[in-house]
C-alpha cells in the first residue's frame, strides 16, 4: 500500500508546519511497516505573490527554516519541493504535481490542523473495510460556524453554539482525544463535507472522479468543487461514498491560546515582515467560473468511462 500525504505551504505557515511535522514524527511509531508513506510538501515563495525586495525577511530565511523543520520527516519518504518562480503558483498547481501512478491513496492536509499521533494508523487500518471505488475518509471535527458541518462534528461538541465555535481550546480537544471512550470506526455520511484538513482520498476519487483541471492555477476552492460534483455523481449512480472516522477529532491549532482577535498567533506576526503584491482575488475568480468548471468536470468523467 502506497500513501501520499500532501501539503502546500506559504512562508508564514512554517510554524504551523513545525507542529504538523512533529505529529507526523510521533505517528511513525504506530504505523505498519509494510505501508509505504510519502510526504510531499512544497514551500511557495512565488514572487508573483510576495514582493521579496520590499520584505524585511528574505527567501533564504524561510528556506532555512523549511529545511530545518523537514528533518522531522526523516522516517518518511519526503519529497521537499520549493517554488521560487515569478508566476502565479498555488495549491491547485501543487495538487496536480503530486499525482503519481505508484500512489494508491492521497491524504490532503492543512498545516494548521491538530491531529493525534494515532489518526494516520487508524486511517490505514480501516481502508480495507471500504467497499466503494470512489471514497473519502474524514476525521471528526469540533463545532463550526453553521449546520452544514454538523455532519462530521464529534457529538461531544454539537451543543456548542455556532457563534462560539472558535471559543473552544484546542488543548481541551487534545485532552479529550486522549481520554475518549468513543469507539474507532467508519460511519457513512449522508452528505459530502470535507475541507482537505486531513482527508484520505482513494486514487480513483482523486485522479478520476474529481481531478484538478489542467488550466487551473493558483488558489481555488477545490474542496467545494468536489463536494458539488460528488453530490451530482451520486444521483447518477456512481459508486461514491464519504465515511466519517469516529473517535478521532482534528481541529485548528489557532483556537485557544494560539488565537487572538480572530487570527492565528502562529502566522499573524509574519505579516509585518512580508510585503504581499496586489493580485486578483483568486477565490472570487474561481467561484465566478464554478459552473463552467463543474460542467467540464462532468464531461471529463464521462469521457473516462469510455477509455
Amino acid at each position: 500500500m502506497n500513501l501520499k500525504i500532501i501539503q502546500h505551504l506559504m512562508p508564514w505557515e512554517l510554524d504551523n508546519a513545525l507542529l504538523f511535522f512533529s505529529q507526523l514524527k510521533k505517528s511513525k511509531f504506530y504505523l505498519p511497516k509494510e505501508v509505504n508513506i510519502t510526504v510531499d510538501t512544497v514551500l511557495n515563495l512565488s514572487s508573483y505573490i510576495i514582493n521579496w525586495d520590499d520584505s524585511k525577511l528574505s527567501k533564504e530565511y524561510f528556506l532555512s527554516k523549511y529545511n530545518n523543520i523537514s528533518s522531522l520527516l526523516i522516517d518518511y519518504n519526503h519529497i521537499k519541493r520549493t517554488y521560487q518562480g515569478d508566476e502565479l503558483y498555488g495549491h491547485l498547481d501543487f495538487q496536480k504535481e503530486v499525482v503519481s501512478k505508484e500512489v494508491d491513496y492521497y491524504i490532503g492536509t492543512c498545516s494548521d490542523m491538530y491531529f493525534s499521533e494515532h489518526l494516520l494508523s487508524y486511517l490505514i487500518q480501516l481502508i480495507p473495510s471500504v467497499p466503494n471505488k470512489y471514497f473519502v475518509i474524514t476525521p471528526q471535527i469540533s463545532k463550526l460556524w453553521d449546520h452544514s458541518w454538523d455532519e462530521i462534528t464529534n457529538p461531544e461538541y454539537l451543543n456548542i453554539p455556532y457563534k462560539d465555535w472558535d471559543k473552544v481550546d484546542i488543548f481541551d480537544i487534545v485532552h479529550n482525544n486522549q481520554h475518549s471512550d468513543q469507539e474507532i470506526g467508519l460511519k457513512p455520511t449522508n452528505n459530502s463535507k470535507w475541507a482537505g484538513w486531513f482527508d484520505l482520498y482513494s486514487k480513483s476519487f482523486y485522479e478520476d472522479l474529481v481531478p484538478l483541471q489542467e488550466d487551473w492555477s493558483g488558489y481555488g476552492p477545490w474542496d467545494w468543487y468536489s463536494l458539488i460534483l460528488t453530490k451530482h455523481f451520486k444521483t447518477q449512480g456512481v459508486d461514491f461514498q464519504q465515511y466519517l472516522l469516529e473517535g478521532e477529532t482534528i481541529f485548528e491549532y489557532s483556537v485557544g491560546p494560539l488565537k487572538q482577535e480572530g487570527v492565528s498567533k502562529l502566522t499573524s506576526h509574519y505579516k509585518d515582515f512580508i510585503t504581499l503584491n496586489s493580485i486578483p482575488d483568486q477565490r472570487k475568480n474561481f467561484e465566478a467560473n464554478m459552473q463552467t468548471y463543474l460542467n467540464k468536470g462532468i464531461e471529463l468523467f464521462k469521457a473516462k468511462q469510455f477509455t
